[in-house]
């Protein structure tokens, strides 16, 4: 598999680590969902789905210094998106930005430093990075996926939505650095040890991503200026990183992509900062 950064475990110093505007990916999948976007000083979290603990091991892990998060977006209100929220909010005074409905889903329950209500369709900033919330087709409150610019550089981060609405097609194109889901494969799920209505449930319009809803969105986002392309939210008992691997391979190669960088993010270990 071709990687946009292998998985790393170092003790770096925070002031070794200066990429400028990147992506960090905390770890991904059915236990839980993290990610750090950067930019100067400015650090962001999307989603906290692993306990506080885990969460700032991985983050020094990575050479990021967990006292200088500034703020944490939250996509929805399952579980693997929001375990830590509330105590990492309190813990680093860091505003938890959502939507109205995520909010009432979840975030009131319990105490948090601030909240920021996040409107889709409606872009905010924090430092120097514009952030454009994406409504999302997902069996949640009111989820929200995110396209990010700063500095005249793009990222699509977007998991947890069960097709590629027109919106998501066109929110995702021309990013520079896209984050996907890719959640299961459909033979594998029907196949699988869940029960049917969960089945139902993953496999719908408002469910995960299957692998043929994420390869038949590439044609439509992927171009020569795309530098990574990381594949996210992968089920353990469902899917097969061979597979997604061999297959985005071949549709790289018919799209004239063959260089394009591709990983797939894994559970249990955070990859290296992605520069945008």
């Amino acid at each position: 598999m071709e990687s946009a950064a292998a998985a790393v475990e170092q003790d770096i110093s925070t002031s070794e680590v200066d990429l400028g505007f990147s992506l960090t990916v905390l770890g991904s999948g059915s236990s839980g969902n993290c990610s750090l976007v950067s930019f100067g000083n400015t650090r962001l979290l999307i989603d906290a789905g692993f306990s506080g603990k885990e969460t700032c091991r991985r983050m020094e892990a990575v050479g990021i210094d967990p006292d200088s998060l500034d703020a944490i977006l939250v996509t929805h209100e399952h579980s693997d998106h929001i375990k830590s929220v509330h105590t990492l909010s309190r813990r680093f005074e860091a505003p938890i930005y959502c939507t109205e409905g995520t909010f009432n889903a979840v975030i009131s329950e319990k105490a948090y430093f601030g909240w920021q209500q996040v409107v889709p369709g409606r872009s905010f900033n924090i430092g120097k990075m514009c952030v454009h919330p994406i409504s999302l087709p997902h069996d949640a409150a009111d989820p929200i996926g995110f396209r990010i610019e700063c500095e005249g550089r793009t990222l699509g981060h977007m998991t947890d939505f069960g097709y590629g609405s027109a919106l998501v097609r066109e929110s995702l194109k021309g990013c520079d650095t896209l984050l996907l889901e890719a959640n299961h494969d459909l033979e594998m799920l029907k196949n699988g040890p869940y029960p049917w209505h969960l089945k139902q449930r993953i496999a719908g319009r408002l469910g995960h991503l299957s692998n043929e809803g994420f390869y038949d969105l590439l044609p439509d986002i992927l171009h020569e200026g795309v530098g990574d392309l990381i594949i996210a939210h992968m089920s353990h008992t469902n899917n097969d990183p061979r597979l997604v691997s061999f297959q985005t391979k071949r549709i790289l190669r018919r799209l004239g992509l063959d260089k394009l960088k591709f990983t797939i993010a894994e559970q249990n270990t955070p990859l290296a900062p992605v520069p945008i």
